[in-house]
């Protein structure tokens, strides 16, 4: 088990920055997660932590005031759009077919 921190904050004014855990095909928030400890609010963030599996994904989002969106994750993906990470996510980005002799995976 590993423990994962979250800094979350949002400006109220498009900005926002958390971090989420790969769960069925989805990016849950460490503060949606039902096992979520609250450590409090420092330096305008609320902190929170979570134990997840060793080999468990996740992902730190932001978002500029300006709209701009990054999205890295601990497996060394990097998107430059929310919706692009959630599509990787959801399993359909990955082929069914191998792209180079055309088999099934």
């Amino acid at each position: 088990m590993k423990t994962i921190e979250s800094n979350e904050r949002s400006t109220g004014m498009g900005a926002t920055h958390y971090t989420a855990v790969l769960l069925d095909g989805k990016w849950v928030r460490i503060s949606d997660h039902p096992t979520t400890r609250y450590l409090g609010r420092s330096a305008g963030e609320e902190r929170y932590t979570i134990d997840v599996a060793d080999d468990a994904i996740t992902a730190t989002f932001y978002r500029s005031n300006s709209g701009r969106e990054t999205v890295n994750a601990s497996n060394g993906l990097y998107w430059e759009s929310f919706d692009e990470a959630q599509y990787w996510a959801s399993g359909a980005a990955t082929p069914v077919t191998c792209p180079h002799c055309g088999r099934a995976l």
